[in-house]
């Protein structure tokens, strides 16, 4: 049985490196008994009230919000994985929805297909039906229960509504409140596929139901609080019988965008469909790239460039290209160790013949080689034949295909993205 009390033992088991990191060998064990000691107080004291544990900063035009001291953050982890023990989750990974989404998307039958987002996720959330559904979590201690309540009063006291945006226990408590809509949808009688990463839910249906009234269906049996993004709604659907294309290449039937990806559905050509039993076919599914990523990408590019048309510095620049179109390794601390990134481990599923790789690497050509585009004349001026043919190396394409691996510090990251701040 898990055990849920805040001792040294179960905080200890919390611990990661990261603490650590600018510990010296001679500190090791005196930091160590210092942070549990503290973690220990901070459980017993619920965060040292009445002072507040939390603190608040704006990111892409959101307050998030994060712990002061290290000690809370091991009482935050405890309560987390308290919690998690105590409610069912069926909850997929990206990569993962994104796969089950592809071969839902193949099958040969009518479908309409549902993209719809949240306003506002985390701050919609009504502060009593929180409250409500943890009083249902019998199983969770009730020392548990009233570090999260004073969690929730801290952030009420600093002018927030919801849950706080920023802290690992809100994707908890925003998985428990949605678990009942989860469960109403996907077992709704036209819905074929139902998934939901965090504010993102995607529908695909029998496309039998009117569509007006199964979106006020979703909308009604969403939590109280909770409302629909009209400006952020796709509908896409594919009614007529699947029929082989006397073509080389086929028009896409419809496409949109999901979780970084765009997904493009079309008829298969003659030699796509192949031979199938009982005269069944699949549709095709391409996976690329979202447009607004490939935007993102473009931009930061450009950035770069203007940066080192400013300050002239080649290795920055280098840097920032070999960033953009390689692989790396950072530093996660939610989870405690390293994660890949980069464009390959960003989009692993995009499909090998990719036009946005093959876009993107056009548009870093040009950057390199023009004279003309204002946002490149001064970089072009600054560029030497060398240099430019070293730039000429970076490519998305091979970046994703070869999966390519580049070595970063934490630091050197930090100096590369500063450009692309705001």
């Amino acid at each position: 049985m898990h055990d849920q009390s805040f001792c040294r033992k179960t905080l200890e088991r919390v611990l990661r490196k990261h603490e650590f990191r600018n510990v010296s060998v001679a500190s090791y064990d005196t930091f160590r008994e210092a942070i549990l000691t503290g973690a220990v107080t901070s459980a017993a004291t619920c965060f040292n009230e009445p002072n507040n544990p939390l603190r608040n900063f704006k990111l892409r035009g959101k307050l998030v919000y994060c712990l002061v001291d290290p000690q809370d953050e091991l009482v935050l982890r405890q309560v987390v994985r308290n919690v998690k023990r105590c409610m069912p989750r069926i909850v997929e990974g990206r990569s993962q929805i994104v796969t089950n989404l592809s071969l839902m998307l193949a099958e040969g039958v009518p479908y309409r297909v549902y993209r719809l987002d949240i306003r506002s996720f985390y701050e919609s959330f009504q502060r009593q039906e929180v409250l409500s559904n943890l009083h249902d979590l019998i199983k969770l201690s009730p020392q548990s229960k009233k570090l999260i309540e004073t969690l929730l009063d801290s952030h009420v006291a600093m002018g927030g509504t919801g849950v706080p945006r920023g802290l690992s226990l809100s994707a908890v408590l925003s998985d428990l409140l949605m678990k009942h809509f989860d469960h109403l949808i996907r077992s709704g009688d036209d819905t074929f596929y139902y998934s939901r990463y965090v504010d993102d839910i995607i529908i695909v249906t029998s496309s039998r139901e009117r569509k007006t009234e199964f979106l006020t269906w979703v909308k009604n049996s969403l939590p109280s609080g909770l409302i629909l993004n009209p400006n952020k709604r796709n509908i896409v659907e594919a009614l007529s019988k699947v029929e082989k294309i006397n073509a080389s290449s086929a028009p896409a039937i419809f496409s949109f965008d999901y979780l970084g990806y765009q997904f493009s559905v079309s008829n298969p050509t003659k030699s796509e469909a192949g031979s199938k039993k009982n005269g069944e076919l699949d549709r095709i599914v391409s996976i690329d790239i979202a447009s607004k990523k490939i935007k993102k990408i473009k931009t930061r590019i450009v950035r770069a460039f203007l940066d080192f048309g400013r300050t002239g510095n080649w290795q920055l620049l280098r840097d920032r290209v070999a960033y953009l179109t390689q692989n790396f390794s950072v530093y996660n601390p939610k989870a405690g160790g390293k994660k890949l990134a980069g464009i390959y481990h960003s989009y692993p599923l995009v499909n090998t013949e990719s036009g946005a790789l093959l876009e993107l690497d056009c548009f870093l050509r040009n950057a390199v080689l023009t004279r003309n585009e204002r946002a490149f004349s001064r970089s072009a001026l600054l560029l030497r034949g060398k240099q430019k043919r070293h730039l000429l190396r970076y490519s998305f394409a091979r970046g994703h295909t070869n999966q390519s691996f580049i070595h970063f510090s934490g630091l050197r990251i930090s100096e590369i993205q500063r450009c692309w701040e705001n």
